[in-house]
C-alpha cells in the first residue's frame, strides 16, 4: 500500500485542523492548488502530484490554517506596512525633486 495516505487518526491528532475533517481537506486542497500554481508558473518542478505533496505536508504538520480574525489582523499589518513603505518612497521622490529643482 501507498505511504501517501492521510488517515482519520492523522486528522484527529492534528493540532492545526483541531480534528476537523473538513478543515483538513480544505487545508490540503488549498496547499495543492498553491503547489499546482507554482508549478504552472515554472517556479518548481513536480516529482509527485500536488495532492500527494499536500497530504505529505499535512502529515508532517507543515500546514496551518488561520482563523478569520488572524487573517484579518495579518492583512491589516500588511496594509500598514505597505502604507509606511509608500510614504517613505514618496518622501524620497520629494527629496529627489527638490534636488533636481535646485541643481544639487
Amino acid at each position: 500500500m501507498s505511504n501517501h495516505r492521510v488517515y482519520l487518526d492523522d486528522i484527529y491528532a492534528s493540532e492545526a485542523c483541531k480534528g476537523s475533517t473538513f478543515r483538513a481537506v480544505v487545508m490540503m486542497a488549498q496547499e495543492a492548488r498553491f503547489i499546482n500554481e507554482q508549478a504552472r508558473l515554472g517556479y518548481i518542478n513536480l516529482t509527485m502530484k500536488p495532492t500527494t505533496i499536500a497530504m505529505d505536508k499535512f502529515k508532517d504538520n507543515k500546514l496551518t490554517i488561520l482563523s478569520k480574525a488572524e487573517a484579518e489582523s495579518r492583512q491589516a499589518a500588511k496594509n500598514e506596512s505597505a502604507k509606511n513603505h509608500e510614504h517613505a518612497s514618496n518622501n524620497a521622490s520629494s527629496v529627489d525633486s527638490a534636488n533636481d529643482a535646485f541643481g544639487v
